[in-house]
């Protein structure tokens, strides 16, 4: 096919179609100018970019489309399509586009595709740019890494084209995993007639007309719609480069619950942020209009930042003649900010008539400003608001014609801050007009970068033109540079993850101490240290007995003076690792306790031998030195993982990590326990326990050994037989308990979710769903190893759990093991393998 854009590929692209065939396109330009019509039930066939970049290669069309709307592909039938590495170009004019309608039964994967140029008006395209739709209730269809960014025309609602629509002849399941889409004409994606469900996993949707996100629950059989992890942004006084003069947003929504009259139920919102900095009119940042039909909904562990008079949430009437129960609304550990002086329905948070059943608990809402509620109920039943903080200008809560309980309801607190541009969370004060003076004080250090003290070395990451993906850590501080960082990258705890595309566009950052470690997952850029230029290989050792040395010895000199001239010495360690939940904790020791370098907060406080605070965000820590032992622990709210010495413990067992140990010895006895029980744990009794959440779940459990059930946790609809077992759990707290030998082979819920724990800790239930195993078994001496797979990764703390100083992130892994068994679990092929040291490496490729 010629790569140049002069003669059509048409011909030669239709004859190539057929089951078990790939077609590599290298970089060029290829002309489409007639839709592929293909509905001939091919499985396994794919059009494969060879570029190092996604835009290496392109697809263009004839100007104008001949005033047709023009489809390059309409693909009804088959399996296991893959369309990768590839752009769609439909230039920057105002009628050129082209759109692709892609349904799979199964297998279907879409990645790392680009739509460039600007979409024009409905007049001239399609509703969407993408449909994709599943077609068998079994089946799963991937869209990863979809772009759409460089704009479009915004007529308003409804001549605006939409971004990604999954359709009503979907049944099966549609999952969307880190798509950026912005700037549409209408919402970045639909899912709102399909019987199917669609489950967004990461993702920034920013600044799309009509609504950000628009969901419903579906109707499968056995799978609910969900979004975690996302972020929204709305800041209609700001669009992208994209724009042109007179571009303005109409009426845009960031989350929007529509089954369009289908009455579905039960869709689950989790771990988002939703930032709304400038808006015009708008139904809300969170809603579920009347006329949409849709019952009841759950936000979880969301941040909402709300700084304009758009209503924060609004679960409206719903009807309850056509609407699935449940029909209430549940927000759990949701925190509501800003800087608004005003809400349509006079409260933050409007639950409407018939959403019996609705709930608010361990959330909070600081709206400090003007006259805002809390918390408004109308007519609904069975309602509560329980264990939350309502920070406002008005009533905390108003009731009209509803039962509501509550309970432990406080009034004192600010709370969390969504995670976005430069900021990893803070305090939301800041947004509070009355507290300028007090602002420069207690909040710039950590979340202003404008007017915060750069650190004495600085990195930068120069593009190339090469779409590209890095992540580095350093040993001690971090923090961007000026406003080079754009709000899909992230810095946590010293880590930085981002991206960068455009030639001579470039993320900079300064940091105290060295970079620990360097990688880039996907491209590459140039890399600058103290203005050298390095490689990704020798960055590392770019600031070694550098100017950091003058700085970390004068914060040693400064540190030592506080604490070494004691008396104590402070040779223990507590670290409190965030999972996502919004928690508070306290603890006290004996003897004497401070907090360690920078990781903990103005919000936190340390008083004699006690500390309390606040952590919330996953894989974020708060550290402290101490002498003696832990002699009382707490969860006051929520939950986060415990590391004494750098070993995990419990709650329960956190107060009898140090007793009778020095530090010196302490790490031999864990290591050698902890040896010893993992090199017996396949053969000896383990214990899984299933603790519901107040979800309604089904189970189902198979081990390698012998399964049975423990004690009376097991009632007569559970079904055990010798090596699995299916059940049910719903009731908050209550858990089915099992003992068994050998391995966990397989979990899944069939329904619902709940919390899973093996011989006491808390697991991931997904990693027994990975089908390929890798297990690093140490030899005494220190084995480092760095590994990266296509799929997902987690620790199989079965077999080999890690330690707090091992990473397992988006399908990379880095840590060491000395004594010990390191194990995961992994789906894919192993993309990158380093190991250095005498570990024994095993593993097992189950899935091909």
């Amino acid at each position: 096919m010629d790569p140049n854009g002069n003669e059509p590929i048409d011909d030669q692209l239709d004859a190539a179609y057929g089951s078990g065939t790939l077609i590599e396109f290298p970089p060029g330009e290829y002309l489409a100018t007639e839709t592929q019509y293909w509905n001939d039930d091919v499985s396994r066939f794919g059009m494969v970019g060879t570029g190092s970049s996604h835009k290496d290669v392109q697809f263009v069309f004839p100007s104008g489309n001949n005033g047709e709307k023009y489809r390059f592909l309409e693909i009804t039938s088959g399996d296991h399509h893959v369309l990768k590495n590839f752009s769609i170009q439909q230039t920057d004019d105002d009628t050129t586009t082209a759109d692709i309608w892609m349904i799979n039964d199964d297998g279907g994967l879409i990645e790392d595709v680009e739509w460039l140029g600007r979409t024009p008006t409905d007049n001239n395209a399609r509703r969407q740019l993408l449909a994709y739709d599943c077609s068998s209730v079994d089946g799963v269809n991937v869209a990863r890494r979809v772009y759409m960014r460089e704009g479009a025309e915004l007529p308003g609602y409804p001549d605006g084209v939409a971004g990604i629509r999954v359709q009503g002849g979907s049944v099966g399941e549609i999952r969307l995993v880190d798509c950026h889409i912005e700037q549409r004409g209408s919402s970045s994606f639909r899912a709102t007639h399909t019987r199917g469900v669609l489950r967004v996993e990461g993702g920034l949707f920013k600044n799309n007309d009509n609504t950000n996100m628009r969901i419903s629950a579906g109707d499968h059989p056995e799978k609910t719609s969900w979004i975690k992890g996302a972020t929204v942004i709305m800041d209609a006084d700001n669009l992208n480069e994209h724009a042109r003069d007179g571009d303005s947003l109409d009426s845009p929504e960031g989350l929007r619950i529509d089954s369009t009259g289908n009455g579905y139920a039960g869709v689950l919102i989790e771990d988002c942020d939703f930032i709304f900095k400038s808006c015009p009119t708008s139904r809300g940042i969170v809603s579920s209009p009347t006329w949409a039909g849709h019952g009841g909904f759950t936000l979880r562990n969301c941040r909402i930042q709300n700084d304009t008079s758009v209503q924060t949430i609004h679960a409206d009437s719903v009807d309850t003649d056509t609407a699935d129960k449940p029909w209430g609304v549940n927000l759990e550990n949701v925190s509501i900010t800003g800087s608004t002086r005003s809400q349509p329905a006079g409260a933050a948070v409007c639950i409407d008539n018939d959403r019996n059943g609705s709930t608010v608990q361990n959330s909070c809402i600081h709206f400090p400003n003007g006259d805002v509620d809390g918390v408004l109920v109308n007519d609904a039943t069975n309602c509560e608001i329980l264990d939350s903080n309502i920070n406002v200008s008005g009533q905390a809560t108003v009731f009209s014609g509803s039962d509501v309980d509550t309970s432990n309801i406080t009034s004192s607190d600010s709370c969390p801050l969504p995670s976005a541009d430069d900021s990893t969370g803070g305090d939301s004060s800041s947004t509070d007009d009355s507290t300028d003076s007090t602002t420069d004080d207690s909040t710039t250090d950590s979340t202003d970068d404008s007017t915060t003290e750069p650190l004495p070395n600085e990195i930068r990451l120069v593009g190339t033109g090469t779409t590209t993906q890095y992540e580095f850590t350093v040993t001690d501080s971090l923090q961007a540079s000026g406003d080079t960082i754009e709000e899909w990258d992230d810095i946590s705890s010293g880590t930085a993850t981002g991206w960068i595309t455009t030639e001579g566009v470039e993320d900079a950052y300064t940091f105290s101490g060295d970079v620990d470690s360097f990688s880039f997952l996907e491209g590459e850029s140039e890399i600058y240290v103290n203005g050298e230029q390095v490689t990704e290989s020798t960055v590392t050792d770019a600031t070694t007995d550098s100017s950091t040395d003058s700085s970390t010895d004068g914060s040693t000199d400064s540190t030592d003076d506080s604490t070494t001239d004691s008396t104590t010495d402070l040779s223990h360690e507590l670290r409190l690792v965030g999972t996502g939940t919004q928690t508070n904790y306290e603890f006290t020791v004996s003897d004497a306790l401070e907090a360690s370098g920078d990781t903990v907060e103005t919000w936190d406080t340390i008083d004699g031998t006690s500390a309390s605070g606040w952590i919330t965000t996953e894989g974020v820590e708060d550290t402290f030195n101490f002498a003696g032992s832990v002699t009382s622990f707490g969860f006051v709210e929520g939950e986060a993982e415990i590391y004494v010495d750098g070993e995990q413990v419990t709650e329960s067992t956190v107060t009898d990590a140090t007793t009778d140990s020095s530090t010196d010895g302490s790490t031999d006895s864990s290591t050698d326990d902890s040896t010893d029980s993992t090199d017996d744990s396949t053969d000896s009794q383990n214990e899984l326990r299933l603790v519901g959440t107040g979800v309604e779940t089904q189970y189902e459990v198979s081990v390698s050994g012998t399964l049975e059930a423990s004690g009376d946790t097991i009632e007569e609809w559970d079904d055990v037989s010798e090596s699995s077992a299916t059940g049910w759990v719903t009731t908050e707290g209550v858990d089915d308990t099992y003992t068994f030998t050998g391995t966990i082979t397989s979990l899944s819920f069939l329904q619902g979710e709940a919390e899973v724990y093996v011989n006491g800790t808390r697991v991931d239930p997904s990693v027994f769903s990975l089908p390929n195993t890798l297990v690093v078994e140490g030899d005494g001496t220190e084995t480092t190893y760095d590994f990266m797979v296509s799929g997902d990764i987690l620790n199989d703390p079965l077999v080999g759990a890690i330690e707090s100083d091992d990473s397992v992130t988006s399908g990379k892994v880095k840590g060491s093991v000395t004594d010990g068994v390191d194990a995961f679990r992994f789906s894919g092929d192993i993309r990158k393998m380093n190991l250095t040291g005498d570990a024994a490496l095993t593993f097992e490729d189950n899935d091909g």
